[in-house]
């Protein structure tokens, strides 16, 4: 009889509804936090502002409940500046998708290079400038296809997946008393 994987070895899957990402407890991505943590990051706003005490989802000024996560601020009281550990979650999330985007836009122009190069072979005298215009134009429509259309809703998929692995890791930190509130996100890439 097979045993049951523990929470902790299995991060619990985002939840999809329609195509589209619904934050819950258990994976509280908060695309505000998300831009505010790349704006920090960029060394454009201070690491300063009220957040959820639970998912650090910035709270407008009186708001109670987080939009994120539901979690109270009388339950968890409200956090002044974002956790290091958090941050560093965002931005490894930021990464992964990244790679996947980047790394399919390269696979276009590869594409786009190797038909042209095809097309220098197979055509005839001067109608091989259609293979130069080719090199130029459609290398730049696949790689745009592939990197900002085709490859997107994966990379975002895999990002989330990635961050709920690390959001479970936090959790246990946190659990375990080991705390960094203090100390603001780093500002190196």
């Amino acid at each position: 009889m097979a045993q049951a994987q523990s929470p902790s070895t299995t991060p619990p899957e985002p939840t999809m509804v329609d195509g589209k990402f619904v934050p819950t407890r258990d994976v509280p991505f908060s695309e505000a936090l998300d831009a505010m943590i790349a704006e920090v990051r960029a060394g454009n706003a201070p690491n300063l502002g009220r957040f959820c005490g639970y998912c650090y989802t910035p709270l407008e000024a009186g708001r109670r409940v987080c939009p994120t996560c539901d979690t109270s601020a009388d339950d968890v009281p409200a956090r002044d500046k974002i956790s290091r550990t958090v941050a560093q979650a965002y931005t490894a999330k930021r990464k992964r998708e990244g790679r996947y985007v980047h790394g399919a836009a390269w696979a276009g122009i590869l594409l786009g290079t190797a038909v042209s190069t095809g097309l220098i072979v197979i055509l005839p005298d001067w109608t091989k400038i259609f293979a130069i215009i080719f090199l130029i134009v459609g290398s730049y429509y696949i790689a745009s296809y592939l990197g900002n259309v085709a490859i997107q809703d994966y990379a975002y998929r895999r990002g989330l997946r990635q961050f709920s692995a690390a959001w479970q890791d936090f959790l246990a930190l946190r659990a375990q008393g080991a705390t960094d509130e203090e100390e603001p996100p780093e500002l190196d890439s």
